[in-house]
């Protein structure tokens, strides 16, 4: 019956230690593939700086969030409106490029949104937008300051 206890400790101690290396590889596997993906999504935005000036708004910063998977976060100001055809082009120009065509997407979404929303005491300013598996939007309005 000892032996029987003892093979059935091993058992489970093998078992554990299976577990845990099997967690541990995968977990490093997500996260060098995340790592590997922030990487790509950062050089694709940071070569196309003019793309964005096309968009009337500016990248004033980015901010990686650590986790598994990490994330990238854009803080765009937007500097002007552009016109709904040239919103039009800059999609068809860029349809083929994956991450600037969602973020181009999520720009003209905020525009669409922020024209919708009829306020005397505030101003939308731009956007936050976070890239990662599940990508979000927060768009961000200012107190308006009356001229005095």
């Amino acid at each position: 019956m000892e032996a029987l206890e003892n093979a059935m400790d091993k058992i489970n101690e093998i078992k554990d230690n299976l577990s845990g290396l099997f967690k541990t590889e995968v977990l490093d596997s997500v996260k060098q593939y995340g790592l590997d993906k922030l990487n790509e999504t950062w050089t694709e935005i940071e070569n196309s700086a003019a793309i964005f000036q096309r968009t009337g708004y500016s990248i004033t910063n980015i901010q990686i969030n650590v986790g598994i998977p990490p994330t990238l976060c854009l803080s765009l100001d937007q500097e002007n409106n552009i016109s709904d055809d040239e919103e039009k082009n800059l999609l068809e120009e860029y349809k083929d490029r994956t991450v600037i065509y969602t973020i181009l997407l999520a720009l003209f979404k905020a525009n669409a949104i922020q024209q919708s929303i009829i306020s005397t005491q505030y101003k939308f300013t731009g956007l936050n937008l976070e890239i990662g598996l599940n990508p979000s939007m927060q768009m961000k309005f200012s107190k308006v300051v009356p001229v005095a």
